[in-house]
């Protein structure tokens, strides 16, 4: 891999209620890395329970609080994340988040391989079309990026 410096264009993406922005393309790091921003809303859903098959993921929250569903060892966990703190979900975890509280909350998410930066263009897409997705369409869409909903 070769050091990247991007300045932009950052894609903007709705995926449902929340604004998405693709910082850092697995184009610009050979699959290697992308690191993708989320907005979420108070009381919105970042991400219903899923698990990924083939990319870990590591969460720097940025301002807020952001509530996290983990299953470690076959126990379910949930912790509640403020600004300045981190979450590692190995490939294989089960895991989801949302913002439970009444303000907005940021947070960086980067992804490990590449790739599954193209599933919220997927979601965008299906929005941008007039579409609200649904528990099956985002089941469906998931599966395409080696992930399987819950």
């Amino acid at each position: 891999m070769t050091a990247v410096i991007h300045p932009g264009p950052i894609e903007r993406l709705m995926v449902v209620t929340n604004e998405v922005l693709i910082r850092l393309r697995g184009e610009d790091t050979g699959g290697e890395l992308s690191i993708v921003e989320f907005t979420l809303p108070a009381g919105s859903t970042g991400a219903s329970p899923h698990i990924h098959h083939g990319h870990a993921e590591e969460f720097v929250i940025i301002t807020g609080e952001v509530t996290f569903d983990l299953v470690t060892d076959g126990e379910p966990a949930v912790g509640v994340v403020g600004a300045g703190g981190t979450v590692s979900v190995p490939s294989g975890v089960a895991h989801g988040f949302r913002n439970t509280s009444d303000a907005e909350a940021k947070l960086i998410g980067l992804f490990r391989p590449a790739g599954y930066e193209a599933y919220f263009r997927d979601v965008h897409e299906m929005v941008m079309s007039g579409h609200v997705p649904t528990p099956a369409d985002l089941a469906e869409l998931r599966a395409r990026y080696n992930t399987t909903s819950l």
